[in-house]
């Protein structure tokens, strides 16, 4: 029983194989529902980047006003350069976060025509595989009824008659297997890409969360800044001088000028020119002009802090690398599985030629059961 045997082991190394098509199959499956869930964050991710630019462009520029503030210029001017550096990976990490997005719609939309294809693989393989065990079980029935029989002509005959039958399916479980197993490679290399992309994705998480900390850094900052921005456009007047107001009335009907109260002079400036100087006007004012400014001046400067240390973002490097990834997930990941639905005629004709196979051998066991009876 030579070639019997030889079919046995063909036919059980062809189930493995099967077996493993269809656990790889569900890896991909599932891998492919984690990364379209995850895709959905991408958008908001493009969405906090582009807040905190704006932020970082806010903040440099806050930074430029109130550094005419002769207490706070020299560190405003250097936090104002520390966030501009912060802020070009920033930059960068956003025109890769706008091509992650024009790719995520056409992924997502691919993901969800190909979760249904894979329902079905997943059936056709579960189906032959229970086809190919059963397969297995009623070859070796027939193996160890034929080997139980004293020698005779039957136990020849029917010895002769399962090997001729085992010759004749045996090409083509070697013909389905090899074809099986060159889509077992295809797609094992989709779930170690998709295994690939699921992690990259699943980053996206942690990266949202370090630009999260990042604008709570940068919110209370841009906050005290604006404070300070304001209160350099505010108007300070103070008295310098005044006259006498001149009044008039007729008597014997000759308008005649007489005293009638007084006429205040005010100096007006903004905070910033008087904090920028050249005004031109005597100590006593100047005195004053400072004092009336200070007043309103200091209580923002107390509230502001410029030792500031915004945390680094080291999760932006994901958005390059899966730039990358997503770019090629297509032909890596999704075409593989089209090819596959595409062959499942391969597996519908070897499930046929088990069940004949099956049918005839069950005949062969019958014989040999009344042989052995």
């Amino acid at each position: 029983m030579e070639q019997a045997n030889k079919l046995m082991h063909d036919v059980s190394t062809a189930e493995s194989h099967t077996a493993q098509l269809e656990s790889d199959v569900k890896t991909v499956y599932n891998d492919l529902q984690t990364i379209d869930n995850d895709l959905a964050i991408s958008q908001t991710i493009n969405n906090d980047l582009k807040q905190l630019d704006n932020a970082l462009n806010e903040a440099v520029e806050l930074l430029e006003v109130v550094s005419i503030i002769p207490e706070i210029g020299t560190e405003a001017s250097e936090l104002k350069n520390v966030i501009s550096t912060f802020k070009k990976p920033v930059d960068e990490a956003l025109v890769v976060s706008n091509k992650v997005e024009s790719v995520v719609g056409p992924i997502r939309n691919a993901i969800g025509k190909v979760e249904p294809k894979i329902k079905q693989i997943d059936t056709i393989l579960l189906k032959l595989m229970n086809a190919e065990n059963q397969f297995a079980s009623t070859l070796g029935s027939a193996i160890q009824c034929i080997d139980s029989l004293p020698n005779s002509t039957i136990k020849s005959n029917l010895d002769h008659e399962l090997d001729t039958a085992a010759a004749d399916v045996d090409p083509a479980v070697l013909k389905f297997d090899a074809q099986q197993v060159a889509i077992l490679n295809a797609i094992n290399k989709a779930s170690e890409e998709a295994e690939d992309v699921k992690h990259l994705v699943m980053g996206l998480t942690s990266l949202q969360n370090q630009i999260n900390a990042v604008m709570n850094v940068l919110n209370p900052l841009i906050s005290s800044l604006n404070a300070v921005k304001n209160v350099l456009s505010h108007t300070i007047r103070v008295p310098y001088g005044g006259y006498p107001k001149v009044c008039y009335k007729h008597v014997l009907g000759v308008k005649v000028p007489y005293p009638c109260g007084w006429h205040t002079v005010y100096f007006s400036f903004s905070v910033e020119q008087i904090i920028k100087g050249g005004l031109h006007v005597i100590g006593p004012v100047m005195d004053l002009l400072n004092k009336a400014m200070n007043a309103v001046l200091q209580p923002v400067l107390k509230a502001l802090h410029l030792n500031i240390n915004l945390p680094q973002i080291p999760g932006l490097s994901i958005l390059s690398d899966l730039v990358n990834e997503l770019t090629s997930f297509e032909g890596e990941i999704i075409t593989p599985i089209d090819n596959l639905v595409n062959s499942l005629n391969v597996f519908d004709d070897m499930f046929t030629s088990v069940e004949n196979f099956i049918n005839e051998i069950e005949k062969i066991n019958k014989a040999c059961g009344i042989a052995s009876s």
